[in-house]
């Protein structure tokens, strides 16, 4: 409301009627006007990436599958499965014998199955639709390190609020051995051993996503290093014929990394949730 306010609101107005020019090789550009906070401004964007598309676009996907199967394995009970749940039934078949049974144990590895399958499937689909080159692939979920850190935070959740009184008794304060041992030693060491688990998992998935893409990239990038960015086309041409083949190759190879990278990520996080639900008996049989 001061004379000076009025002053800076006139010269503002003027810069938005006639906004600043710069002149660069004989050419004029206008500027992009000045803004203060003054003005209404919005802070907040709800804008859909490629990211949250593709792991929106797998969480339907996943839903469509797992309610299909589900609703026939129902209406076929003692029948043998057909169409998709054929398909399915063997990923299931493998989660729960090779994965869960083995990492968590018979006690309790049915809570857990459907953690570890969610887990599992859909890292596979985001790997998988990572690898289409056009829509609606060509989205890096699993190369971004956000959503590689929230898988292993939530698994770091998980297995930690259902440890049981003998994971963190072996985690904090180690039956049979001297207290400055484990003051010093041994309770720094496993508390910290807490945070790389989700740590390597995080680190893991992201990298051998990321690397493969990295490779790819790379081999596109001969046709335009060839090509001169577009000037000869000779260049571009010998480009492509080294980039095609080896892209394709690594495609394939990219579909494998994409099956086993999910197996690792829920292989581990089983074995983390094994770990933190196991009974005691046995440990407590080896310090006696």
């Amino acid at each position: 409301h001061t004379e000076e306010g009025h002053e800076a609101e006139a010269a503002h107005q003027d810069e938005q009627a006639h906004p600043p020019v710069v002149h660069v090789d004989g050419k004029a550009y206008n500027l992009i006007p000045h803004y203060t906070l003054n003005e209404p401004t919005s802070w907040f964007d709800f804008s859909i990436t490629k990211n949250v598309f593709g792991m929106l676009l797998a969480a339907i996907v996943l839903l469509l599958i797992f309610v299909t199967v589900g609703n026939r394995a129902k209406k076929s009970k003692g029948q043998a499965p057909t169409g998709i749940q054929n398909f399915m039934e063997p990923f299931f078949t493998f989660i729960r014998d090779e994965v869960a049974i083995p990492m968590i144990g018979e006690k309790h590895y049915e809570r857990f199955l459907p953690f570890i399958m969610t887990l599992f499937f859909f890292i596979l689909v985001c790997n998988m639709i990572g690898l289409i080159p056009f829509f609606p692939g060509s989205a890096n979920i699993t190369g971004n390190i956000a959503v590689t850190l929230t898988l292993a935070v939530i698994t770091f959740l998980v297995t930690n609020f259902n440890g049981n009184k003998h994971y963190w008794e072996h985690t904090l304060w180690m039956p049979g051995v001297p207290a400055p041992l484990k003051l010093l030693i041994l309770t720094p060491v496993e508390v910290l051993g807490l945070i790389i688990k989700p740590f390597s998992l995080m680190i893991r998935l992201f990298a051998n996503i990321t690397a493969g893409h990295i490779i790819i990239l790379s081999l596109v990038g001969l046709i335009f290093l060839f090509g001169n960015d577009g000037e000869s086309a000779g260049g571009a041409a010998a480009g492509a014929a080294i980039a095609i083949p080896f892209t394709l190759f690594m495609n394939l190879i990219e579909l494998v990394v994409a099956f086993i990278q999910a197996f690792v990520f829920a292989m581990l996080s089983a074995s983390y949730i094994g770990a933190a639900v196991e009974e005691g008996h046995h440990h407590d049989e080896a310090h006696h």
